[in-house]
């Protein structure tokens, strides 16, 4: 007689950016409705809230999308580049990091890293600071593979073991000190990456057209790939609220989140009241909760949805 199928796992939404501390996003929830999100959390038992330390160097929604994926690490160790290797053909073997180009802003008691999306850098731009940078990053034993997603993915020893913040994680802080490698050489490599920034011909002509120049390269998503493949959970990744959180819009996050709760939140509810599990993760600021469940009967349902708080109040929790 042949063993019993393990169950299949839950169907599983994980949602960004669905909280945030901003007084004008607590506003645009005491309107929002989101009919299907509600009717999901009444019928969703939550863990407890998965929150982070103000020191962490994770996002919640970092540490959130890693338990999906299966990548296990401690704070500021996940090796998201090395996962980007991986998913781009590249030997796994070796120690990885994201190298963001940058800018920050200085004023008199703050330096602050602006959203790097901002700068836009298309690859001509990208291949002629590389070009630059090259030597320099050699001498340090640091090779560079390929430009992806705004950032250069690289390798080499004076990334092992290091812990990291990633830009994301540090939009909005006025010191960057405390969120710097604690690396003297990448200290070091990154005071001497300013500098040559700072007349690069690239820059130079940025300028000329009123655009963001890049003054910093940041180092992030440091770690090895391990031994053992992970065993990614099959969850839905919705980001469709950041770029509007970000940028403080918080007329078009509600739009966003009404478009998530009509696209994703209702399909899920179908799937859990035609008999699937299902279960849904909301990342917020401080920190994120998960949501599990099987189908229940109407009156449990309307038990359970008696017993939860207001959407606006557990959004604003996370």
């Amino acid at each position: 007689m042949s063993p019993p199928m393990p169950p299949s796992p839950p169907a599983h939404l994980l949602i960004l950016d669905a909280a945030s501390d901003a007084p004008a996003c607590r506003s645009a929830l005491a309107s929002l409705q989101l009919p299907a999100l509600s009717a999901l959390l009444a019928e969703l038992a939550p863990a407890p809230l998965a929150r982070l330390p103000e020191e962490a160097l994770d996002t919640p929604a970092e540490r959130a999308l890693a338990q999906a994926q299966g990548l296990a690490g401690e704070d500021g160790r996940l090796p998201w580049a090395a996962a980007a290797a991986v998913a781009a053909g590249l030997p796994p073997g070796q120690d990885w990091a994201f190298l963001t180009p940058g800018h920050l802003e200085v004023g008199m008691n703050q330096v602050r890293l602006a959203d790097p999306a901002l700068l836009a850098l298309p690859a001509d731009q990208a291949d002629a600071l590389l070009a630059s940078m090259a030597p320099y990053l050699a001498e340090d034993g640091i090779v560079v593979e390929c430009w992806q997603d705004g950032r250069w993915l690289a390798h080499g020893a004076p990334f092992h073991g290091l812990a990291t913040a990633s830009p994301e994680r540090v939009l909005g802080e006025d010191n960057l000190n405390a969120w710097l490698p604690a690396s003297p050489l990448l200290r070091r490599l990154q005071n001497e990456m300013q500098m040559l920034l700072y007349t690069h011909p690239v820059n130079d002509a940025r300028e000329a057209q009123r655009l963001m120049t890049v003054n910093t390269l940041w180092i992030s998503g440091c770690g090895t790939w391990p031994a053992v493949p992970p065993r990614p959970a099959a969850a839905q990744v919705v980001d469709a609220l950041r770029a509007s959180a970000r940028q403080g819009d918080w007329a078009g996050w509600a739009a966003a989140w009404q478009h998530i709760d009509s696209t994703c939140c209702a399909p899920l509810l179908q799937r859990l009241r035609a008999g699937e599990a299902v279960a849904l993760t909301l990342c917020g600021p401080r920190g994120s909760r998960r949501f599990d469940g099987q189908p229940r009967g109407a009156l449990a349902r309307w038990l359970a949805g008696w017993r939860k708080p207001p959407l606006a109040q557990l959004l604003e929790g996370l």
